[in-house]
């Protein structure tokens, strides 16, 4: 099977320590890729539920000032942990968490491998959790945490990429081999 070569690596914006993890992880995949690393943020996150807001491509109303704000925000969080690297984007998304991700994915090919933060089991990510989106994905998949910085999982599509995310020497669990219990139980990982 012949494989395209990176063009980007999306990562989905989160200000939180899993966050930051996972930044730096797509960070060091651009770097060492030499590809654009787009970050992708929304109006509220993804975890927290609110109303549907685009999934047929209607767009959350927010005001100029409000768009504003947000990517002042966001650009100023991420461009402390950027260091020297300029090669990298910043996009609003203002629809529904999944469709937004597709769009990038398929129809403007903003990146090629999605990086995002795990900041617990079954955590939200829009209208499903977040092992569910990841590996509803049909681009390889890398979450990161949710309690240390190498503790990372992969849906069924990055296993195909180990090499290109740099993990063909590097421990890594199968996003299939999560075993989440009920939430008062701790999740595991199968095998």
């Amino acid at each position: 099977m012949t494989r395209q070569s990176i063009r980007g690596i999306g990562y989905c914006a989160r200000m939180t320590p899993a966050g930051d993890w996972a930044f730096e992880f797509a960070l060091d995949l651009a770097v060492s890729h030499e590809v654009r690393l787009n970050v992708f943020f929304f109006p509220s996150p993804p975890c927290q539920p609110h109303s549907s807001r685009g999934r047929r491509g209607e767009r959350a109303e927010l005001s100029a000032e409000k768009m504003v704000a947000l990517e002042r925000e966001t650009r100023l969080y991420y461009d402390q942990l950027l260091g020297d690297y300029v090669n990298v984007g910043f996009r609003l998304c203002e629809g529904d968490e999944e469709p937004e991700l597709r769009r990038c994915l398929i129809m403007k090919r903003d990146y090629d491998i999605l990086v995002l933060a795990y900041e617990g089991h079954r955590c939200r990510f829009g209208s499903k959790t977040i092992e569910e989106l990841a590996e509803a994905m049909p681009c390889p998949t890398v979450l990161v945490g949710p309690e240390r910085p190498d503790q990372l999982f992969l849906n069924s599509a990055a296993e195909l990429w180990l090499e290109e995310l740099g993990l063909s020497e590097q421990p890594w669990h199968p996003l299939s081999g999560v075993v989440v219990m009920a939430p008062q139980d701790s999740p595991t990982t199968a095998g």
